[in-house]
């Protein structure tokens, strides 16, 4: 009995190397001949997709979640997965993980975009898709421009025993958000200026912004009688583009005769372009411009004046009541 034992374990064994053999032998002659192809695929969740539809904050984190699908075209009795199969599919009773490298293509200079993780594994291999998943960090710096990048997601998985490799491309767009921001300066702020006489400010504006920008101008408080006036009352710049705003305002009959100082508030705002509804606008810039008058007159003059027109006019009484 225990003989008979014997040999059926051995006829197993045998059997089972024989089998192995076998596979072996056909895995070497047919290795180029029967070969299947595999499948990858790029999803982004919907929570990622609807964060990509609106402008990324300069400076901030922006986390996409992706969805790796991976798939072969095997047959029906090898996505079982056991012995035979992996014989059959690897040339090894041990199943090795698919591995797909992910990397990112296109990169601008301006952002950080990185993957948490570039490798993922697939432990299964079936001709439904497998799917892992992975994370990819968008973070703009503040030179980004506030204007539409497309990038690349590069999926590659190698050669496995008689699975193929493939390689596959899913485009991501993303736009960072616009920085509405200008510089305004004027290198003579105070001016002198006689009564009906013309005087122009010439105000100096710079995009500091990541877009291009609407600047609008505006005197807050001017009184008609000053007829001020702003040139051009909007200026369109680009990031980095300087460009000069003319003040222009005449002073009233009424002022320089005697010393006076008046002020001005010009105001600037930056306003995305081309604009929007609402418009998308940022801190407003405020210059104060100031004229002056010495006047016509010295400290003393006015009583000088009356006490001369108060003589000559007793003199006048005098000469009357004298005839």
């Amino acid at each position: 009995m225990t003989k008979h034992l014997r040999r059926v374990k051995a006829s197993i064994i045998m059997g089972i190397l024989l089998i192995s053999t076998v596979i072996c032998l056909v895995n070497t002659a047919s290795s180029k001949i029967i070969e299947y192809p595999s499948l990858i695929t790029i999803e982004i969740t919907p929570e990622s997709i609807a964060a990509l539809q609106e402008p990324i904050d300069i400076e901030s984190v922006l986390i996409v979640q992706l969805k790796i699908g991976y798939s072969v075209t095997i047959p029906a009795w090898a996505e079982s997965g056991g012995t035979l199969a992996r014989l059959w599919l690897f040339g090894s009773p041990i199943q090795y993980p698919q591995l797909i490298h992910l990397e990112i293509e296109g990169k601008p200079d301006w952002a950080d975009i990185a993957l948490a993780v570039p490798d993922v594994y697939i432990q299964n291999f079936s001709t439904s898709p497998v799917y892992t998943t992975a994370d990819l960090i968008i973070t703009p710096y503040i030179d980004a421009p506030a204007v539409p990048i497309t990038v690349r997601i590069k999926a590659t998985a190698g050669d496995i025993g008689r699975i193929l490799g493939v390689v596959y491309h899913r485009t991501l767009n993303f736009e960072p958000d616009y920085i509405p921001l200008i510089r305004v300066e004027t290198e003579k702020p105070t001016r002198q200026v006689a009564p009906r006489e013309p005087i122009n400010f010439e105000i100096t504006i710079m995009n500091m912004g990541n877009k291009e920008t609407l600047v609008n101008g505006r005197v807050l408080d001017a009184p008609d009688k000053w007829a001020a006036l702003i040139s051009p009352t909007q200026l369109p710049l680009g990031p980095g583009e300087t460009a000069t705003v003319t003040v222009s305002m005449t002073a009233p009959y009424d002022f320089g005769w005697h010393n006076e100082i008046r002020a001005f508030t010009v105001e600037f705002t930056p306003e995305k372009s081309p604009p929007s509804t609402p418009p998308v606008t940022g801190s407003a810039q405020i210059v104060q411009l100031r004229v002056n008058s010495i006047g016509f007159s010295t400290p003393g003059f006015e009583f000088v004046l009356l006490f001369t027109a108060l003589i000559i006019s007793l003199i006048i009484i005098k000469k009357r009541t004298k005839k």
